[in-house]
């Protein structure tokens, strides 16, 4: 009894084995966990620079169409794959791309994407706790070091000891969260007052399109990692459309607040907002602690890319990598990857819809039943991204034109389907 416990518990917490269906997790599990991912410093500092450019009422628009239709959309869609497959988003990605080009190419990109969110946040996670302590990154940068250093290692072990660590603590500290932000609308309140918040009406320069990619390029990356969560879900439709609703729940208010607190202060960095609010200690704190959600998700996501990139399948493996992991990202946080925030996030909004784009359509278009790859390279895969990346290039940076992330994503799946059925037509 206790070796079959056991095996359970590894297999769950493998990078390859499928999910037995009696051991599939309700949907709110699942939810919890992107909750967690939701709840991040980059979403106060995304809805810091909103409130710059719009009032409240317009902020609430813009995150109606990016965050409740268009992640919504996305996430449900992605997350039924993972969920029907039982299979991590690297390894779904060989369905379509091919085993070598996706230990290659899609691995790459999902590892740079979780490696720099997660590094991003280790920086600001420690410079909040740098102003919480006194320590100058100048003038005490041996320190710094060991601040960013250990916050990193202990923001990375739940997500080294496995997916049901992860659920624990997201258990903990989405309801921290929700303090913070409770305290947060208070003092922002108590020091500007109601009136002044709700008649907020800047000019800003941002056009409310560009608001909704900002929004959406903050996300955009859960249509690609889905999988790795929804595959511990029920395989059905119903689950995963309310699994989005952590998402929603958490996201949506989330970057109200980011906004309200950075009223009072003409500053989108939460640190300092927080500093000039007058935040209690336990503030930051539970900022930290709040921060860990998100965290354990971009932590446990690359760890299982390692492990496909280099072929490895045991959780003991999984575990070595979610560390090594975890200690390139404190080395990018200390280089000062968060000086790139935006550019990174504008990055992540070209690249990782063309590949979604392609995983869904293969799935739903041309073989669903596939869960097995001997292709070492799709072409017809590298094409479909390659012309995706170019429309969402063009339409982001060239020619601004409509939602640049859905456009890609749309034009990249559409391709590949055409492509896959000329292949099959002339066989």
């Amino acid at each position: 009894m206790e070796n079959t416990s056991k095996n359970s518990k590894e297999t769950k917490n493998s990078a390859s084995e499928s999910i037995p269906l009696n051991e599939r997790q309700p949907w709110y599990v699942p939810a919890f966990i992107f909750g967690g991912l939701e709840f991040c410093i980059p979403v106060l500092l995304i809805g810091g620079i909103l409130i710059g450019n719009f009032s409240l009422l317009e902020i609430i628009g813009v995150l109606v169409i990016a965050l409740v239709f268009f992640q919504w959309i996305g996430n449900a869609i992605q997350g039924y794959i993972g969920a029907k497959t039982s299979l991590t988003s690297s390894a779904l990605a060989a369905l379509s791309f091919g085993k070598e080009q996706s230990r290659i190419i899609v691995g790459i990109v999902i590892l740079a994407l979780t490696l720099g969110w997660w590094a991003i946040q280790t920086s600001v996670a420690t410079d909040a706790f740098s102003a919480l302590v006194g320590i100058n990154k100048v003038d005490n940068f041996f320190l710094y070091v060991l601040s960013t250093a250990g916050i990193g290692i202990l923001f990375a072990i739940p997500s080294i000891l496995g997916y049901a660590s992860i659920k624990w603590v997201d258990y903990v500290a989405i309801p921290a969260g929700l303090l913070l932000v409770t305290v947060a609308l208070y003092l922002s309140i108590n020091n500007m007052g109601w009136e002044k918040i709700s008649a907020w009406n800047p000019e800003g320069s941002m056009s409310f399109i560009e608001a909704i990619n900002l929004v959406i390029s903050i996300n955009v990356a859960q249509w690609l990692i889905a999988p790795d969560y929804t595959r511990f879900a029920k395989p059905t439709w119903r689950d995963n459309i309310l699994i989005p609703l952590g998402i929603i729940i958490v996201g949506f208010p989330l970057f109200i607040v980011g906004g309200i607190m950075s009223i009072g202060t003409g500053n989108s960095d939460i640190v300092q907002v927080m500093q000039e609010l007058g935040f209690p200690a336990w503030g930051f704190v539970v900022l930290w602690v709040a921060t860990w959600t998100s965290q354990l998700v971009s932590n446990y996501t690359g760890g299982l890319v390692l492990c496909n990139m280099f072929s490895l399948h045991d959780n003991k493996n999984r575990k070595i990598m979610t560390l090594v992991f975890a200690i390139v990202g404190i080395i990018l946080a200390l280089l000062g990857i968060m000086d790139q925030f935006v550019n990174f996030l504008y990055s992540i909004a070209l690249i990782v819809p063309v590949i979604a784009g392609v995983i869904m359509a293969h799935y739903f278009f041309v073989d669903k039943n596939e869960v097995t790859t001997i292709k070492s390279w799709n072409w017809l895969a590298t094409i479909s991204i390659a012309v995706g990346l170019l429309v969402g290039y063009i339409t982001q940076y060239l020619f601004p034109m409509g939602f640049p992330a859905v456009q890609s994503l749309i034009v990249s799946g559409a391709l590949y389907t055409f492509l896959s059925r000329i292949k099959k037509q002339s066989k």
